[in-house]
């Protein structure tokens, strides 16, 4: 998909959460919590709390994130 903003390739990944943030990764079923790079973390609560994946898509150059949530495959 072409950025909106800036009309680079963006990279296909997915929004994640686990009890206690929410962040971009590449891999669906990676945790959301940023340890060690490989994702961008988007927001955390250490008190814990869920939320949905979705289908994403982050254009590295321009700091942007597009979220599909339509009834594609990859969508739950």
């Amino acid at each position: 998909m072409k950025c909106p903003f800036c009309n680079r390739e963006m990279e296909n990944g997915y929004l994640t959460s686990d009890a206690r943030a929410i962040a971009w990764r590449k891999e669906r079923y990676q945790p959301a919590l940023i340890r060690k790079g490989g994702g961008i973390q988007l927001a955390r609560n250490p008190m814990g709390g869920a939320a949905a994946i979705a289908n994403a898509f982050c254009c590295q150059e321009c700091k942007k994130i597009v979220i599909d949530y339509s009834e594609k495959e990859g969508n739950e």
